[in-house]
């Protein structure tokens, strides 16, 4: 008998593993006879990813480790549906893996169908139709959960054309053939923009309209209509509803048009009219958060059972109007799923900074009350907006109440209705502002549990505030995980220590540090030094002196840099004379005399304090 030759015995060995030859029935069996849950599905999944690496199938088994998603208490999971996978070529080993994925995730389907129908049954239909969602993710073919679904199912992989507007569009003054409408099952897309950004966005809405179908059931599933379709009735879902959606070729396009419409359109990039019943959007580099913030308002106003008010917001609330808003702004894409939420979310992290560096809060009676017309005019509204997605992704996600959600969906109701309450979120979070107060800065500080759940999940991480945490010193050290990702990271009042912190020698991408009123001294600039693409650092309160900052000498892109309350004295003026790009600067309650820097920005001009 010939030698087999190394990719001749890595198939056997995969063939036998996978128990692909003699033994494929037995073990096939055996797998459908169990009943396949979470944990089962990540066993076989594990043992697949073992077996692939082991013979250098790494695409397969990259797939195998990263197929289920990481379950996070503060963050939502949401599925659209997915194709089984498909063999390359038939009698390798990539088809053999394919048949053993496509087993295990056919059966684990079967499982979460069983869970959805006892949910259903046992009135938690919101989580069964999300469970629904999963089954269709992992078996497309499922005939029950296709049936249950409908039409919903179908909507999110549809592949709309374009046709040229034959007639003109009276509301613009926009001639016949100027223009094309994209239909789509749910949405009436008319647009100047380019044929291939028309239809990106159009498919976008339909997947958009899957995922917050999701997020929002109790706002517009019908009572009892899950436990109905389970159950074989042919119960509807929902009425038709076709929603008005206009993408403009450019800015100056969408100021033209939208002008009429909102008077403060110049600093937006997406709007929503409630009064026209259309959002306006044009193509721009960050229209994807846009896009989510602006059909959130539509679908809540349009695409519930809330018979919300044209007006809603004037007579106050708007604070959650945009709070729920910006949270849908956290949707992300992970390639295989989809997440909601989350205590990584881009926009929580100023509001956890404003809470716990700054001790933001607004009385709530003031905040809650106040009206659309009057956040407009508020040139604070940048810290309004910033405190209402604080307390939104609080409700949402962070509080340990299980009430707090759908509490937070009865304040929205209500305030689509123009009939604002906000008495019960108010009692939840003890039923007065000192106690309201206290409740919302415990709830967005993050503990050692939040910590180890972010680090374990390999999603990216560019912004991540930590002010105010007390974690354990391994805790501290996990996040060397998140390092080369990182863009910008407060520790600021935390209890970190240099010590803590060596792995941020790795955080190439940095631009903003804060260190403020923590424990590191000295040795945290020879960590950082190297980190090129700083901008931002903040020391103050820190065990800094002349010696130490000497380290961060000539750095290059160094543009705002606090001192202040250091142990720092003039000689510093001389590392600080050495940072080409040095734009803004405090010493205050340092040795450095008020002569000494009057002197010195008098020679930096360019310098403020």
């Amino acid at each position: 008998m010939h030698s087999l030759s190394h990719l001749q015995k890595a198939a056997l060995y995969l063939q036998l593993s996978l128990g692909l030859l003699a033994a494929q029935p037995l073990l096939c069996t055996a797998i459908l006879a169990q009943d396949f849950d979470r944990e089962s599905m990540a066993k076989e999944l594990l043992r697949l990813e073992k077996i692939c690496r082991s013979i250098g199938l790494e695409e397969e088994a990259e797939i195998s480790r990263t197929w289920l998603p990481p379950l996070r208490s503060d963050q939502n999971i949401l599925f659209l549906p997915a194709e089984l996978f498909i063999a390359k070529e038939k009698g390798t080993t990539h088809e053999k893996w394919t048949g053993y994925i496509n087993t295990a995730r056919v059966k684990y389907a079967a499982t979460l169908f069983a869970q959805a129908r006892n949910l259903a049954a046992t009135g938690d239909e919101a989580t069964a139709f999300r469970l629904l969602w999963q089954v269709l993710h992992e078996d497309p073919s499922h005939t029950e959960a296709k049936r249950i679904l409908g039409t919903l199912a179908t909507t999110a992989a549809i592949r709309p054309r374009p046709r040229k507007g034959t007639s003109s569009q009276t509301d613009f003054g926009w001639p016949a053939g100027s223009y094309s409408r994209v239909q789509t099952p749910h949405f009436l897309l008319t647009t100047r923009a380019g044929t291939e950004e028309s239809l990106t966005l159009a498919t976008s809405m339909e997947e958009f309209y899957a995922l917050w179908r999701q997020m929002f059931y109790p706002l517009w599933a019908p009572p009892g209509v899950l436990k109905k379709r389970f159950e074989g009735q042919n119960t509807p879902w929902e009425k038709s509803s076709e929603f008005a959606v206009t993408l403009l070729r450019d800015r100056n396009d969408y100021l033209e048009v939208l002008q009429l419409a909102e008077k403060n359109a110049a600093v937006s990039v997406g709007y929503y009219a409630p009064q026209l019943k259309k959002s306006f959007f044009y193509p721009e580099e960050n229209l994807q958060a846009t896009f989510f913030h602006e059909l959130t308002h539509q679908l809540l106003a349009e695409a519930t059972n809330i018979q919300a008010n044209l007006d809603a917001g004037k007579q106050g609330g708007v604070w959650l109007i945009e709070g729920i808003a910006m949270y849908m702004e956290s949707l992300v894409n992970r390639g295989n799923y989809w997440t909601v939420g989350g205590i990584d979310a881009s926009r929580l992290q100023t509001a956890r900074y404003r809470a716990l560096r700054d001790g933001f809060w607004i009385d709530w009676k003031i905040f809650t009350e106040g009206q659309t017309e009057a956040w407009k005019e508020d040139p604070q509204i940048a810290r309004l907006y910033t405190h209402a997605i604080g307390l939104t992704h609080l409700f949402m996600d962070h509080l340990p109440n299980p009430n707090a959600r759908e509490t937070l969906f009865r304040a929205i109701v209500s305030t689509y209705q123009n009939e604002p309450r906000f008495n019960e979120m108010f009692d939840l979070l003890g039923g007065n502002n000192a106690a309201a107060h206290l409740a919302y800065q415990d709830g967005l500080r993050l503990n050692d549990l939040d910590v180890e759940a972010l680090c374990t999940t390999e999603q990216a991480c560019p912004s991540l505030v930590l002010a105010a945490s007390e974690l354990a010193r391994e805790t501290w050290q996990r996040l060397a995980a998140l390092a080369p990702q990182l863009e910008w990271l407060d520790l600021s009042f935390s209890n970190a220590k240099s010590p803590d912190l060596t792995w941020l020698s790795n955080a190439n991408e940095l631009q903003r540090l804060s260190v403020e009123g923590t424990y590191v001294d000295g040795e945290i600039l020879s960590i950082i030094k190297s980190l090129r693409q700083l901008v931002e650092l903040d020391l103050s309160g820190c065990a800094i002196d002349d010696r130490a900052l000497e380290q961060i000498s000539q750095h290059p892109n160094l543009e705002t840099l606090w001192l202040t309350k250091t142990k720092i004295s003039e000689a510093s003026l001389e590392t600080l004379n050495t940072l080409p790009k040095l734009k803004a600067c405090d010493v205050g309650d340092t040795a450095i005399s008020t002569t000494a820097w009057r002197d010195f920005i008098r020679d930096h001009p360019q310098i403020k304090d």
